[in-house]
């Protein structure tokens, strides 16, 4: 999710076209990134260094990460940490920039500094944002709530990726007494916790849920777009009840609720987590044991 969060933050920067950023995404998925770039990345190599190391590896046949090593530049358990790193989803977003000749790294690095400062993360934030943990980003954009805010808006996330949309990331969420929406599909859970969760839209954008989960082409949000919204939201609801109940917490889930033509939600103080899926922003609506309503 990386990708797609820092990415769109360089196209609205003007740093990447929109085009170009999607090249990025596919091509990705496709190279290996290089040691010397994560051990210049990680600070552990200059340029220069690395780049004397490539030269030699012209002329030698020999890895990267052995002639790094000869020439004393690196350590045998430095390489061994920078290889598990040769996966990782921000590496390999930063090799594919600099390939295509987009940006430099020093580039991306200052670029990474202004997104710090804008979102104002801390250094531990923003080794959570690098690192490819879903769950580790999420909490990074949910406000100080409950667990359950974490653990709830988790499973939503990863069962969107897995499910819908391996590209869909997330935007800032907030906390808010009321909220006007153009159609949403909510589910009631009842037990150890009174929750409420599910999706809310303007416009047309429920239908990248609806129409990609059951697999039809919905051509407007009516009650039948609904309930495959519904029944995606019961399949989060139910993935995070299966959870809970290794904790001996009982999570027992009513029949989803829909709402077509414009609605108003009520509460207190509960939480909107925008979640862009193919270019159209959803709002991911839960309140745990708190008021909530819809008119």
């Amino acid at each position: 999710m990386f990708d797609q969060i820092f990415g769109n933050y360089l196209v609205s920067a003007n740093r990447l076209t929109k085009e170009q950023l999607d090249e990025v995404i596919e091509q990705e998925k496709s190279i290996r990134v290089k040691l010397g770039l994560i051990a210049v990345a990680e600070k552990l190599m200059t340029q220069e260094q690395a780049d004397e190391v490539n030269k030699l590896q012209a002329i030698m046949d020999k890895r990267f990460g052995d002639i790094a090593v000869e020439k004393g530049y690196l350590t045998d358990d430095q390489i061994g940490q920078l290889l598990k790193k040769q996966g990782n989803i921000y590496m390999l977003f930063v090799q594919t920039i600099i390939d295509k000749g987009y940006m430099t790294l020093d580039e991306i690095d200052e670029e990474l500094v202004k997104y710090q400062e804008k979102q104002g993360f801390t250094h531990s934030d923003m080794d959570d944002l690098v690192s490819g943990d879903i769950d580790r980003t999420v909490q990074l954009f949910l406000p100080n709530s409950s667990e359950y805010y974490n653990r709830i808006c988790g499973v939503a996330i990863r069962t969107i990726i897995r499910l819908i949309d391996s590209g869909a990331y997330v935007s800032k969420a907030f906390l808010v007494d009321e909220l006007k929406v153009d159609n949403c599909a909510l589910q009631k859970a009842e037990g150890d916790h009174a929750i409420w969760s599910g999706f809310a839209g303007t416009g047309d954008s429920l239908l990248k849920i609806a129409s990609i989960y059951a697999d039809e082409e919905f051509e407007k949000v009516d009650l039948d777009a609904l309930d495959a919204v519904g029944e995606f939201t019961n399949c989060i609801n139910g993935l995070f009840a299966s959870e809970v109940s290794h904790e001996n917490v009982n999570v027992d889930m009513l029949p989803p609720s829909f709402y077509e033509n414009p609605a108003t939600i009520k509460g207190k103080r509960f939480c909107v987590f925008p979640i862009t899926i193919q270019n159209k922003v959803v709002h991911f609506i839960l309140s745990v044991d708190s008021e909530f309503s819809v008119e």
